[in-house]
């Protein structure tokens, strides 16, 4: 015997069940470098691969170098990976603009630590608002060995270039090609 309460949650599931597959779609934005420091950093612009969550958050996954062949996976991190004074001491009396990830040492993860760190062994960006049509801001942080906590090492600012469609999201019939016919 169902009682109205058991109903509603299997109905909420049932709705819920579609919504978590789609939501976890893979989207990728790409970023042209803007300030000096991320033309520095690329001449050809970043991508990013990230997946929105069911109430709108976003975590990022990978970055790409937009036109190369180099990424570097990302984590989300915590205040404390950083040592002491965490992010207050890192970036001074700089506001943080977004979530805190790490830059994994795989692929070319130890690569892109040193080009937006020089020196450091570990570093972490702080990713701003991932949005079409939208500036991107990047705080980078990083830590050399044997240092009590991170310091700040580049603010880079990007803007956006495109999104690109991943096999798993759906195209309109009306963006197929040949999809009004001849004519």
């Amino acid at each position: 015997m169902s009682t109205p309460r058991a109903a509603a949650a299997a109905c909420f599931m049932s709705l819920a069940l579609p919504l978590t597959a789609s939501a976890a779609a893979i989207h990728i934005y790409s970023y042209d470098p803007v300030s000096p420091a991320a033309r520095a950093l690329t001449s050809t612009g970043l991508s990013f691969e990230f997946v929105r969550g069911l109430l709108g958050g976003v975590r990022v996954e990978r970055i790409v170098q937009t036109g190369d062949r180099g990424s570097a996976g990302l984590k989300p991190a915590s205040e404390a990976d950083l040592g002491g004074g965490g992010l207050r001491a890192a970036l001074a009396k700089t506001e943080p603009v977004g979530p805190l990830y790490e830059i994994l040492p795989n692929d070319a993860g130890e690569s892109f630590v040193h080009a937006v760190c020089p020196g450091a062994d570990r570093a972490w960006l702080l990713i701003g608002r991932l949005e079409r049509f939208k500036t991107l801001e990047l705080q980078a942080v990083g830590r050399r060995t044997g240092e009590a906590g991170a310091h700040a090492c580049a603010s880079l600012e990007f803007s956006f270039h495109s999104e690109w469609r991943t096999p798993d999201q759906e195209v309109p019939t009306a963006q197929l090609f040949g999809a009004r016919g001849p004519g």
